[in-house]
This record gives structure tokens, sequence and C-alpha cells, in this order.
């Protein structure tokens, strides 16, 4: 089979990998048969340019030779997984940014889905004491199935998926206690899981700093249908954690 034949199907399969997701040249070359790495590599070399080419990446996760400054803002754009998490990364994290074949690819325009648009990107909360914060945040964030990805002495990134949570109290944060009530972020809201899960999150949120609020119509506080907790950290910022 000519290059060219190879070419054809490389390029079609290249098309269909979502945002956010990639694949090595071993993975399109096993898929596909009947080629190795070497030959995927040459041909998004010399067709490839039109083609999502950043998806298409080294085994260890790195970006295609040479053009590894352009990969990587394309994989922030993305929010791709990264080791080292998406502001420090450099190389994709292959247990995460791996698509699997069998995965749909999301529609377009599915706010959520990776690199969508109208999709939430991240969220960053200036905090006035970033220690705090860290303990506050980073217990609830983990528990909800966020993950560390980057530290930076003043500031954290919090990671799900392609949505990353930031926490910064640099120079630039004006001090004082956040204030809820005034103009400007009320509250965030997450997917908290079954009620079950919500309920066992209210049970132990004082180990994280975090409080109960309107204990009085708990779990309801949000109306008769809407079962949720609301939590408020010790720094004053409210968060809302919605059962399925």
């Amino acid at each position: 089979m000519s290059l060219e034949d190879h070419a054809e199907r490389v390029l079609d399969l290249v098309a269909t990998i979502p945002q956010g997701r990639v694949l090595a040249y071993g993975d399109i070359a096993r898929r596909l048969g009947g080629m190795g790495p070497r030959t995927v590599g040459t041909v998004m070399s010399r067709y490839g340019s039109d083609l999502p080419w950043w998806r298409v990446i080294r085994s260890d996760g790195r970006p295609p030779q040479g053009l590894e400054d352009e990969a990587l803002q394309h994989w922030r754009a993305e929010g791709t997984p990264m080791v080292g998490g998406l502001v420090e990364g450099g190389r994709a994290d292959m247990n995460r940014a791996r698509w699997n074949f069998g995965e749909a690819a999301a529609a377009p325009g599915v706010a959520g889905a990776p690199g969508s648009r109208g999709g939430v990107h991240h969220v960053e909360i200036w905090v006035d004491d970033i220690g705090a914060a860290a303990r506050e945040w980073g217990w609830l964030l983990g528990r909800l199935g966020y993950h560390l990805g980057d530290d930076w002495g003043h500031g954290q990134a919090w990671e799900l998926g392609s949505l990353y949570v930031v926490l910064e109290a640099g120079p630039d944060v004006v001090t004082g206690r956040h204030e809820r009530k005034r103009a400007g972020l009320n509250h965030l809201a997450f997917h908290g899981g079954s009620r079950s899960e919500v309920d066992a999150l209210v049970d132990s949120c004082g180990d994280g700093g975090w409080t109960l609020m309107f204990a009085d119509a708990h779990p309801y506080a949000g109306g008769p249908q809407h079962y949720a907790a609301y939590l408020e950290s010790g720094e004053g910022f409210e968060v809302e954690v919605v059962a399925t």
C-alpha cells in the first residue's frame, strides 16, 4: 500500500479525535493495521497541517518534535490533561488524555465537553489566605474528584477532566475577607453525586473547614424539589453541592 493510501486512512481517523484527547503514533498504527508508528508520523508531517496535528503525539506524552510550544498552546486551550497540570505541564497525561476509540466524541456545543464552545474552561478564585484556601478548597475539591495539578506557592490549580479551578493569592489581590452578598460572585455550584454522597460530604465538612448554611431548611434550602447542601468556608465563600 502506498503512503498516499495510508494517508487517507490516517487523516480520516485523526479528524475524529475529540478536543482535549490525544493518540500516540503507535495507537493509530495498531488501530488501522498495515503500518507502523513511523508511517503515521510521516503522514502527519506531510499531510496533517490542516488537521488537529497536536492530538497525535509521541507515546510518552511529548508533543510532536519541533512543535512543542504550539502544541502546548492548543492543549491548554482544549483542557488536555497534562502531567504537572495545565499551567506548568509539558507532557500529556496518557492515562487520562489518551482517546478511547469506543468513546463517542462530544457533540459540538455541548457545554462541559472538552474545548466545546460555551463550556466552562476554568474558574479562578482570588483569596486572601492561600494556606487557608488550600486546606478548605483542597479538601472539598478533592472529595468531589478533583486532583491537584499544579502548586506555585501563592496559587494552586485543581483539575477535573478539562475543567480546572485556580486558587490565587498573588500580589494583586486586595486584602480582605470575601463577601458573597456584595456585587460579584455569590457562590459556585457543583454536582455532588447521589443524595447519600452529598449527605456524607455534609457530615464531614467540618473536617475541611466548611460549615453547613441554612441548616434549618437543609437539604431543601433551594426548594422542595432541589436536594442540595450549601456550605461556607472559613473565608466566607459559599458552595452549593447538588445531588443528582
